[in-house]
């Protein structure tokens, strides 16, 4: 009872440090990435409202890099706290080893391993795609607009012509209206005062009202012309197809890579199971690499601790650069640097239980 109530005990002081930890990594993320894509709703290439969105799936994708580093500075804080207390000095004289502090860390990580996996192979490409539609498609609905001031713009492959003088700064109000529309039975000319446009987001037609004018509808080049003057009148402008077309290697599913010769697709995939792997690896590292001296500050090893993440990270980042470009075979792939970390947080813990000096 007694194992399985400090079990509980360093599971919740862990778990707690970790969402902190990853609550404040991730606010930091998602603050630069918010501030790029706040810029293209600036410049009126985003709508507004489709901004938590892209961030929110975002968020998903950003998990796989933080669980590890978060995951590991989370113990290292968690020990820090510990040792300083001098609660490790009262469960080593109880009789608690470093296997005992490893266990419920570990447990700890596994589940994490499994959702960072489950991240890195399905949600995360997945949420990627989802993000980078919406902005595409948002960018061509806001850019199909039939009015720029002072400009003649034609739409739907030239068979409409646009002109406005004036423009509100929203877009959504203009003075002083010309159209020209290609139909079927001839061609007409409209002039108005003034109009509105609006989106339909069922659709995405956009839709364009004019309001006092005169509509001339006949066939070029004849005298037979019908004039119409109206009070209101409404245009749906239907925009172009659109085909989505993923173009990142970094989005693509995880099935196209299994099985592909390509070494950029074999970087891609050796890169995402990396991510999983690291959680485990990282904790492994993080409980003697946690270890303080009597009087050392609490938080004297997180630069260690930091260091051995970007380290880690780096490692991996210029591994799977080398698998892109033929110099590291996909058989060998990543699985150096992951020997390497292992043999580290091996080495270390060996020398915590004295095994080796």
């Amino acid at each position: 009872m007694n194992r399985l109530v400090l079990d509980r005990y360093l599971m919740r002081e862990v778990a707690t440090a970790w969402l902190a930890v990853t609550f404040v990594l991730l606010a930091i993320m998602l603050s630069t990435r918010f501030a790029s894509v706040l810029n293209f709703a600036a410049k009126g290439d985003l709508p507004p409202d489709l901004l938590l969105n892209v961030a929110l799936l975002q968020t998903l994708r950003y998990l796989v890099m933080l669980i590890p580093a978060s995951l590991l500075l989370a113990i290292m804080m968690s020990l820090g706290r510990l040792y300083s207390d001098n609660e490790i000095a009262a469960m080593t004289g109880c009789g608690v080893g470093l296997g005992r502090l490893y266990r419920p860390f570990l447990w700890l990580a596994v589940i994490l391993a499994l959702a960072t996996a489950a991240l890195s192979f399905s949600i995360g490409p997945w949420a990627g795609r989802q993000a980078d539609f919406l902005v595409k498609d948002a960018k061509r609905l806001v850019q199909y607009t039939p009015f720029e001031p002072g400009q003649f713009k034609p739409t739907a492959g030239g068979k409409a012509v646009f002109y406005t003088a004036s423009m509100n700064p929203a877009g959504t109000q203009f003075g002083q209206v010309f159209t020209q529309i290609e139909e079927a039975q001839g061609s007409s000319v409209v002039v108005a005062d003034h109009g509105d446009q609006s989106g339909d987001p069922a659709t995405g037609d956009r839709l364009v009202r004019l309001y006092d004018g005169y509509r001339y509808f006949g066939t070029p080049g004849t005298a037979e012309y019908d004039v119409v003057k109206f009070k209101e009148l409404t245009l749906r402008l239907s925009p172009p197809a659109f085909d989505y077309v993923n173009d990142q290697r970094v989005l693509s599913p995880t099935g196209s890579l299994l099985g592909s010769s390509d070494p950029q697709d074999q970087a891609e995939l050796q890169s995402r199971l990396a991510s999983p792997l690291s959680v485990l690896i990282l904790a492994l590292l993080a409980v003697p690499l946690s270890h303080l001296q009597p009087r050392q500050g609490r938080y004297g090893k997180l630069v260690l601790g930091i260091l051995a993440v970007l380290v880690y990270l780096n490692l991996i980042i210029f591994g799977a650069a080398w698998i892109g470009k033929g110099k590291v075979p996909p058989l060998i792939g990543l699985w150096w640097v992951h020997g390497l970390m292992l043999t580290v947080a091996l080495v270390l813990t060996a020398r915590r239980q004295g095994w080796v000096r």
